[in-house]
């Protein structure tokens, strides 16, 4: 039995080994066919660098402001029985736009209207008896306090008149109402907006190292979002201060409007010049790849794309210009960057 059992445990050992030994043997091939398989090559499209005469200048993000812009209450509580907002419409200062009902300020003003007339009627009585000495200064002082009481109460009553009417603080266009006919409103109600979009201001804000290049009367070139025409703005105002959790400086400038093409609120792109034009080598901003220890592209050498570190220089509109790193005449990719690593082999577009 024991011989038995030994010449099992022999047998069992022998298959054990020749099954391991012919997986290994069959892997064998497989690893080493996946050793020596080719890294597939990358579709790429390309630039070659050349130097430009390029305009030292920096474009910086703005946004368009109305000149004046005010957003409009009632200062009384009550029923809105009339009113006028033609909205996108132009109105002039002082406009009614809408009306509180005030019938019971308008009785007021009828009986301190008679108030006032009584009061003038025993004024005039007691200075023409003092003049002869038949009244004391006294009763003709009670009498004149009695008309500017009278008079005080008028003024009081028109203020409380002028808070049921809500009129145009300037000349503007009207935005879209909020209130109609017969609505209950208060004052936290917003009735309209209306802004004065001609002039209009253009507020941005620079980096501090270009503060010298922002000065009071100087011009700014802008585009707006979605088109290619340059609008000029004249700078007035120059935050004195520097904003110390973005080392930047806040900039205001005067824009001409005449035609309403600019809206406020509108995103723009400035063009601040600062210095003279000169010659740089130029990619495509597309090409350029964000890194951890700053920015690098990918240029075709021998078939393979290899990374190349790069010190960058002034920003245009579509461009950016490179001072260090790559040379003129380099071919730079500046599609399929996502799919590269460094030697990967590339084939051109």
């Amino acid at each position: 039995m024991k011989l038995f059992t030994r010449v099992l445990i022999i047998l069992l050992s022998a298959g054990l080994i020749a099954t391991l030994v012919y997986f290994k043997s069959s892997d064998t091939p497989k690893i080493s066919s996946l050793v020596g398989k080719k890294q597939p090559a990358v579709n790429v499209g390309i630039t070659v660098a050349t130097m430009k005469n390029i305009d030292r200048k920096i474009i910086l993000s703005g946004s368009l402001l109305a000149y004046r812009e005010a957003e409009l209450h009632t200062e009384a509580s009550g029923k809105v029985v009339n009113f006028n907002l033609p909205e996108g419409q132009l109105v002039k200062q002082g406009t009614l736009l809408v009306k509180i009902n005030d019938a019971d300020l308008q009785a007021q003003l009828l009986k301190n209207t008679e108030q006032i007339r009584h009061a003038e009627e025993i004024e005039s009585r007691q200075k023409a008896l003092l003049s002869r000495g038949g009244s004391s200064r006294e009763e003709y002082e009670a009498a004149l306090n009695s008309l500017n009481l009278a008079k005080a109460d008028k003024e009081l009553i028109l203020a409380n008149i002028a808070k049921t009417e809500v009129r145009a603080p300037f000349d503007g266009i009207i935005g879209l109402k909020y209130i109609t006919i017969g609505a209950y409103v208060t004052p936290s109600t917003k009735v309209v907006s209306i802004i004065q979009p001609d002039p209009m201001k253009l507020e941005c804000s620079i980096p501090e190292k270009y503060a010298s290049f922002m000065k009071k009367g100087n011009t700014l070139t802008f585009l707006t979002r979605g088109s290619t025409k340059r609008y000029n703005a004249t700078i007035y105002a120059v935050d004195p201060r520097i904003d110390f959790s973005t080392r930047t400086i806040a900039v205001r400038a005067d824009v001409a409007n005449s035609k309403g093409a600019l809206t406020s609120g509108s995103f723009v792109e400035i063009e601040l010049p600062i210095g003279d034009s000169h010659l740089g080598l130029m990619v495509p901003t597309e090409a350029i790849i964000p890194d951890i220890k700053g920015q690098k592209v990918f240029i075709v050498k021998n078939g393979k794309a290899e990374p190349r570190p790069i010190v960058t220089g002034v920003r245009t509109e579509n461009e950016l210009e490179i001072i260090q790193g790559i040379s003129a005449g380099d071919t730079v990719i500046t599609t399929g960057i996502l799919l590269l690593k460094p030697n990967s082999p590339v084939v051109i577009r």
